[in-house]
């Protein structure tokens, strides 16, 4: 068996030129399946870790009837022994109640219904980068006119077509006027200093909100102005609030430009009077308590298995009748159906590629058989037989196989990690069109998991099943007319 193994292993350097050809038809079928599945893979774990990670949290503390009606009527207590239970337990590793609801965001002359965020600023700053999502430029339409009549500027036209629009940070600005063909080495300083917002300046516990640059737009405000907010309050009260406005939020997601209002918790609650008096002690009340373990979120029931064994836990330390813990399987059953539909597309695509690799190795396959076919013949002349030489082509196919895929992950590998890490940030009509689609606008590959194993098997599966085909043929070989070829 050794002698076979090292002759099958010799036979793939004689001829380098056809080797080279098997190996890089396997390469490329293993590269393109390697990177469809690993975006695939990158895109669902980021849906759900800006979902669930950054919103809902792994698990949920709530009245029993809050998942049903999410009314603020069903909110439940913030208390010094929810959060004993909830520090001690070493599973968990931050936890944020938030406040939530419906209101009317007026201007006076406009209106337009809006959601209400009771959030505590330094925990969301660190879980959702909220502080990177203030708006820090806008491209007021009078001071560009401004500038092209005190600068030479350049492609003056692209520049307008940037009216009215909202940017993050210079980084964003810069790509987003150097895909549209704006000249990005001239006038940026001067673009920079005019079109700067005021710095934000806000206080964790005051009365200082800030609202979707979009429904700013509609309201016709701007930072520093005041919004008036009015909805249902806690147990039937009035809720009626004057807020001033520190910033403006620009997010990936279009939805939440249009509607989003951050405040401080504490003054969510005092805004819907979520809270109780009794004598001297004020028990104040959330919506739910988002909490976010140490386990990891992916679609993988045994992840999840083990994350319902803490809630198990936690129901039984409340042990409150009329609090539940729920999972963020249940909290986000949109976003698993449109994995699983999105699944379903994926499954179609992989298999059409497939079957064009399962051609592409095919030809390779009837190549090498076609060009050794006298070889084969002189080897079944010499008294080799058909069993050996099957077992010696199956071997190379195997070899070319293995080298195929370890070449692959030599390749892939910095790929998979550069682009799980640092995800590419797309930009212009592309990434317009995604934020509308209530989707963020970035490439993300999913690093290097097991997945990479399934490719690998797959295509070696395709390369047994075509060897049966070089088997049969070997099988049927005609000596005397191999010989003659």
């Amino acid at each position: 068996m050794k002698e076979i193994i090292l002759i099958a292993w010799r036979n793939l350097w004689r001829n380098k030129r056809r080797t080279l050809i098997t190996v890089s038809s396997i390469f490329f079928a293993l590269f393109y399946a390697i990177l469809m599945k690993s975006f695939q893979l990158g895109t669902y774990n980021l849906m759900l870790d800006n979902t669930v990670t950054q919103y809902t949290g792994h698990l949920q503390i709530q009245d029993k009837e809050y998942f049903d009606n999410p009314s603020v009527d069903y909110s439940i207590p913030f208390t010094d022994e929810i959060t004993n239970i909830l520090d001690r337990c070493n599973k968990i590793e931050y936890y944020f109640p938030r406040i939530q609801t419906g209101v009317l965001a007026s201007s006076g002359a406009n209106s337009k219904v809006g959601t209400v965020m009771g959030v505590n600023y330094d925990i969301e700053t660190k879980l959702t980068g909220l502080n990177n999502n203030v708006v820090k430029y806008y491209l007021d339409s009078n001071k560009i006119n401004s500038i092209i009549r005190n600068y030479d500027v350049y492609n003056a036209e692209i520049l307008l077509q940037f009216s009215e629009k909202y940017f993050n940070n210079k980084f964003d600005l810069t790509k987003e006027l150097d895909a549209a063909g704006f000249d990005t080495t001239k006038n940026m300083q001067q673009i920079f200093d005019v079109m700067q917002m005021p710095l934000v300046r806000y206080k964790k516990y005051g009365n200082d909100v800030f609202i979707g640059y979009k429904l700013s737009q509609y309201l016709e405000l701007n930072q520093g102005d005041s919004i008036i907010l009015i909805g249902q309050g806690f147990e039937g009260t009035n809720a009626v609030g004057k807020y001033k406005i520190v910033g403006l939020l620009n997010f990936p997601i279009d939805q939440m430009n249009r509607n989003m209002i951050y405040m401080p918790i504490s003054t969510a609650q005092e805004f819907l009077s979520a809270y109780r008096v009794n004598g001297y002690d004020t028990v104040y009340y959330v919506n739910f308590i988002a909490i976010n373990t140490k386990y990891q979120v992916s679609m993988r029931m045994a992840d999840y298995n083990r994350l319902l064994t803490l809630k198990t836990d936690l129901e039984n330390k409340l042990d409150n009748d009329m609090l539940t813990v729920i999972g963020w399987r249940n909290l986000n059953e949109g976003i698993i159906e449109t994995i699983q539909v999105g699944n379903s597309k994926g499954l179609i695509f992989i298999f059409i590629l497939y079957l064009v690799i399962s051609f592409g190795i095919l030809g390779t396959v009837m190549m090498l058989l076609s060009e050794r076919k006298k070889e084969f013949g002189m080897m079944l002349a010499l008294g080799m037989r058909r069993k050996i030489l099957a077992l010696i082509i199956s071997l190379e196919m195997i070899f070319m196989t293995l080298v195929s895929a370890f070449s692959v992950f030599i390749v892939t590998a910095p790929i998979l990690i550069l682009g799980s890490r640092h995800p590419y940030k797309l930009h212009g009509n592309t990434a317009e069109q995604l934020s509308k689609m209530n989707m963020e606008p970035l490439l993300k590959f999913q690093t290097i998991d097991f997945y990479i194993l399934d490719q690998v098997a797959v295509v070696l599966v395709i390369v047994l099943l075509i060897l049966i085909y070089a088997i049969v043929k070997i099988s049927k070989l005609n000596v005397i007319n191999s010989l003659k070829s």
